[in-house]
């Protein structure tokens, strides 16, 4: 069995995602952007060679355009 990952367009159609997307309140055209640029701060990243210092490369970087929610 092989694996690989879901290409963008893939998750903007994926049902499951869309429902979450929903309950989220998250339109399609906003969970497009967020992807295209968490994959080209990975891009960048990884040509910087900053993986290879065992640093992720996008794990801490602040998305301001999404909002935080306080779930609690």
């Amino acid at each position: 069995m092989t694996h690989r990952d879901l290409t963008i367009a893939e998750v903007l159609k994926d049902p499951l995602i869309r429902q979450v997307m929903r309950a989220d309140r998250i339109s399609v055209s906003r969970m497009e952007n967020l992807l295209h640029n968490a994959a080209r701060r990975q891009a960048l990243a990884l040509s910087a060679n900053l993986a290879s210092a065992n640093i992720a490369p996008i794990a801490h970087v602040a998305t301001p355009s999404v909002p935080r929610i306080d779930l609690r």
